[in-house]
């Protein structure tokens, strides 16, 4: 009953969310010529440009179109009844600033001798509940998608101590506003985002040699460390992964000379040390100091000298604008359209997308400034995201695994912890990959023997309601009709479950395990054994059939 109450909510607020803004498509997609059904298509584009289908999805998909379900989703307005939850957690309504100060780390509080604080695992327990909610429940899954794919390009750490306290802010102020907007805007937020200032350190790069009688006024600016001279970090991350990529066809001089753009680009002390810094700034008004909420330009530390970035000239003389033009270079060059090009196809189409395509994606990013929707339009109406070969042949992550699981099943996130431990147990900890690079997006990193046995261990517990904090009842799935057999109950939740796909196969190689009353010691000895219709969903969610979107 309840998932048949969630269904027609679900289906009045889609119809509901197609606003007077509506796009009208202007294309069609070319599914017909490709030789799917267009059931088929309609699951293709939910795995793609979802976290994949929830109970009686396609359906609606089809009702309304396969075209205005896609447009819907570029415009990303539609109503969020299934996340109001987020109301609960009081990080979310709170400014970058305030969270540094209710949630410091623990080390600092105690220096400080501060009352009253917070602790960061409590905050960075509402940043893993927003994430799973949103992506097992939310109306506008594209928005997650690129969410968490442009956050994974941007990638900051929860494993920095500096940064960790700002992650939060992080996804929400500069990379969700952004995920289905223009690419300079993206690279200016998180540019300018205290936790990329803390996480590649340019918060501490300042002009070598910095000798102003201004110098010793602002000393006395709270930082987080004192000025170390310059920083190349940032910038070369900048050049190598946000922008033109590792052949992009810069060289040492260049992450030299935009590391010296940057010089001064900090940020404001959070607490009782931010006082003593806007009283400063305020004496140092017309000096060229800015401050836009927690971004600070420290006009005393940067390099004003002349600087040559890939053959451009940035004057003498000048402040913050060294940086702002570095960003408007990248964001136009066509080194930086190739490497986007390149990383939207391999999530959307293939580990190896065909270059054509990556040149069509790359000349719509030239032609349109990087606008997101633009190039994701591109690939949903390419003859290749509709081909064959590329139906199911991309391996969810661990976190996407998890969450199509819950929105196949109708499952419901009570609480997140245990949920999100095991997508850590996996091999894809939330918001703690330690290298600037982000999480991986090819499936040679995801599949191997342990991660495939972890897989099916994960689908046995969630189906067996083992996995604490999520709420599952597998019989409403099937509105309450009990299967007869084992074998009849393996037929039903594949095509619930794997709606969409060819089922002989994956019947033919499914059956025999559903049988295996060894299989759940195999996977996890010392578990009970699952009830048949436990295993026979389990076996499916652990499948690899089910692995593939």
């Amino acid at each position: 009953m309840r998932a048949a109450v969630l269904t027609a909510v679900i289906a009045l607020t889609v119809f509901a969310g197609a606003s007077a803004v509506e796009r009208t498509p202007s294309y069609r997609f070319p599914w017909k010529e490709a030789g799917l059904t267009e059931r088929e298509a309609a699951a293709h584009l939910l795995n793609r440009f979802s976290y994949g289908p929830c109970p009686g999805e396609i359906d609606r998909v089809l009702k309304i179109g396969l075209d205005r379900w896609f447009e819907r989703q570029l415009a990303g307005r539609q109503a969020e009844p299934g996340l109001e939850r987020l109301d609960a957690l009081p990080a979310l309504s709170m400014p970058a600033r305030r969270i540094a100060e209710v949630y410091p780390p623990r080390a600092v509080a105690l220096r400080q001798g501060l009352q009253g604080y917070r602790s960061q695992r409590e905050l960075i327990g509402q940043l893993m509940a927003q994430k799973l909610w949103r992506a097992a429940g939310a109306e506008n899954q594209l928005t997650e998608v690129m969410t968490d794919f442009w956050f994974n390009h941007f990638n900051v750490s929860l494993t920095d101590n500096q940064a960790r306290g700002y992650v939060l802010s992080y996804e929400r102020d500069a990379i969700r506003p952004n995920a289905l907007g223009d690419f300079r805007g993206l690279l200016g937020a998180t540019a300018r985002h205290p936790a990329m200032l803390l996480y590649l350190d340019n918060a501490q790069s300042a002009a070598p040699m910095v000798d102003r009688p201004s110098r010793s006024d602002f000393e006395a600016l709270p930082r987080t460390r004192r000025p170390r001279g310059l920083n190349e970090n940032y910038a070369r991350e900048l050049l190598e992964l946000h922008t033109l990529g590792v052949d992009g066809g810069y060289n040492q001089a260049d992450v030299i000379q935009v590391a010296r753009a940057f010089t001064g680009w900090t940020l404001m002390p959070p607490g009782p040390r931010r006082l003593v810094a806007e009283a400063k700034l305020r004496r140092a008004e017309g000096l060229g100091f800015v401050v836009e909420d927690e971004f600070l330009f420290r006009a005393d530390l940067h390099d004003v000298e002349e600087k040559v970035v890939l053959g451009r000239k940035l004057p003498a003389g000048r402040g913050v604008e060294d940086g702002e033009e570095v960003l408007d270079l990248l964001a136009r060059h066509p080194a930086t359209a190739r490497h986007v090009a390149h990383k939207l196809a391999v999530r959307f189409v293939s580990d190896e997308p065909p270059r054509a395509l990556e040149e069509r994606l790359a000349g719509v990013f030239l032609k349109t400034g990087g606008d997101t929707r633009e190039m994701l339009r591109v690939l949903a109406t390419s003859p290749d995201f509709w081909s064959r070969r590329t139906v199911g042949a991309k391996i969810k992550s661990p976190f996407e695994l998890a969450a199509s699981a819950l929105r196949a099943t109708g499952g419901r996130i009570e609480d997140p912890r245990e949920l999100a431990g095991w997508i850590a147990r996996m091999g894809q900890p939330l918001y703690a990959y330690q290298a600037p690079t982000g999480f991986p997006d090819r499936g040679e990193a995801w599949v191997n023997t342990g991660s495939l046995l972890q897989r099916m261990n994960f689908g046995l517990q969630l189906a067996a309601g083992r996995i604490g904090g999520v709420d599952l009842d597998l019989a409403d799935l099937n509105g309450r009709r009990e299967p007869a057999s084992r074998d009849e109950a393996l037929q039903v939740y594949a095509g619930l479950l794997l709606p969409g796909r060819n089922l002989e196969p994956v019947l033919a190689q499914l059956g025999p395990m559903i049988h295996n009353p060894e299989l759940a010691k195999k996977v996890d000895a010392g578990s009970r054994a699952p009830r048949p219709l436990e295993q026979v969903v389990g076996v499916i969610l652990g499948s690899p059939e089910f692995q593939r979107r």
